[in-house]
C-alpha cells in the first residue's frame, strides 16, 4: 500500500508520458501486492460462519472505490481554473489533482494498517508464540462477544508451527556467509510459494481454483 500511495503521489507531479507511465505500472504493482493479502488477513480473524458473508462484503468495496474515483473524476477535471504552470517546464492540471484525491483512501489505509494486529500465522512462522496466542485470543473474545457469548473462556489445546525459515537456512547453508543466507531464504520462499500455488490445482479443490479464476477475472476486466 505505501508503495501504491508513493507512485500514485509521485505520477501527479512527473512531466513526461513516460515517466508518468512508470510511475503508474509501480503504483498498481503495490495494488497487486496488497489485494490477496487484504483477502487472507481478513479471513483470518473472522469466525468461519460468517466468513464468506464478511468476504462478500470486502468485496463490495471494490466497487464503491470505482464509484469514488468515478464521482472524483466528475467533480474535479472540469475545474480548469484549478490548474497552474511555472513557464513551459512544469505544468499542473486538474486532472493532477484528480490523481492526488484518488490516492488518499491508499494512504489512509496505510495509516489505519498500523493500528491493526498482526497476523496470528505469520507470528508462529517466525516464532513469536506468545505474541500470536494474545492476538488469537483477541479474535475468539471479539466473535464471541458478537455472537453474545463473553463468558466462553479462549483455549487453545494443540498449536502447529510450521518449519520456520531461519531453521531452514541452518540446514541448508554449510557456508555461513550472509548472502548464502539470503540466497537460501530467496530460494525457500519462492519455492513455498509455487508449492501453494501448484496445490490450488490438486483435487478437491481444482474445480473451486477454476471457478474463482473465471470470477477474478471477470471482476478485474469489469
Amino acid at each position: 500500500m505505501s508503495v501504491n500511495g508513493f507512485f500514485a503521489f509521485l505520477s501527479s507531479f512527473v512531466q513526461g508520458y513516460g515517466l508518468f507511465l512508470f510511475c503508474r505500472f509501480f503504483a498498481g504493482f503495490g495494488i497487486g501486492g496488497a489485494v490477496p493479502i487484504v483477502f487472507a488477513y481478513f479471513a483470518e480473524v473472522l469466525a468461519r460462519e460468517k466468513r464468506g458473508e464478511h468476504l462478500s462484503w470486502l468485496c463490495m468495496f471494490w466497487m464503491i472505490g470505482g464509484i469514488y474515483a468515478s464521482a472524483m473524476a466528475w467533480a474535479i477535471i472540469p475545474h480548469y481554473g484549478w490548474s497552474f504552470s511555472m513557464g513551459s517546464a512544469y505544468q499542473f492540471h486538474s486532472w493532477r489533482v484528480f490523481v492526488v484525491v484518488c490516492a488518499l483512501p491508499c494512504v489512509s489505509s496505510v495509516v489505519a494498517l498500523t493500528f491493526m494486529p498482526e497476523s496470528p500465522r505469520f507470528l508462529l512462522e517466525v516464532g513469536k508464540h506468545d505474541e500470536a496466542w494474545m492476538i488469537l485470543k483477541q479474535i475468539h473474545d471479539t466473535n464471541m462477544r458478537a455472537r453474545g457469548q463473553p463468558e466462553k473462556v479462549f483455549t487453545v489445546n494443540r498449536i502447529k508451527t510450521p518449519k520456520m525459515i531461519d531453521e531452514l537456512i541452518e540446514i541448508q547453508t554449510d557456508t555461513g556467509t550472509w548472502y548464502m543466507r539470503w540466497f537460501v531464504r530467496i530460494k525457500t520462499e519462492l519455492y513455498g510459494i509455487w508449492l501453494t500455488f501448484m496445490r490450488c490445482f490438486d483435487y478437491p479443490v481444482r474445480r473451486n481454483t477454476i471457478l474463482l479464476i473465471i470470477v477474478w477475472t471477470t471482476l478485474s476486466f469489469g
